[in-house]
């Protein structure tokens, strides 16, 4: 019964991170097209100059990271102790990985929504 309570917590996290109540109530589409600067039409995946704006992809992909930085976390918990063997230094360098590469990649999605948003 516990298994499938943490089973249901983290189908919530994942869902909620998604942006999954967005989705019901503004039904954006999937992928967006911009047109190019010689003429036609190009998909892209991020809504651009919208901080409060996603595309699905947009939101299962950044939700997938925040899941990804999560999963990170919760790798890192149990290394407060002593190392006893490479297994616990590989875990611990996987989840400080993980944990680390949510920061760069959540600044790699924000970057082109609103015009100089994070450079300054």
């Amino acid at each position: 019964m516990q298994r499938y309570c943490r089973l249901w917590w983290g189908v919530s996290y994942f869902l909620i991170t998604r942006g999954v109540i967005y989705d019901i109530i503004v039904e954006p589409s999937s992928i967006g097209s911009m047109t190019d600067k010689y003429g036609p039409q190009r998909s892209v995946a991020f809504w651009t100059y919208r901080v409060n704006g996603q595309y699905n992809l947009e939101g299962l992909t950044f939700s997938f990271l925040f899941t990804v930085g999560g999963l990170g976390f919760t790798i890192l918990d149990p290394s407060n102790k002593k190392f006893q063997n490479s297994t616990d230094f590989f875990l611990l360098l996987v989840g400080f990985i993980y944990a680390l590469s949510i920061f760069f990649m959540a600044r790699v999605f924000v970057r082109p929504k609103p015009l100089g948003y994070l450079s300054g």
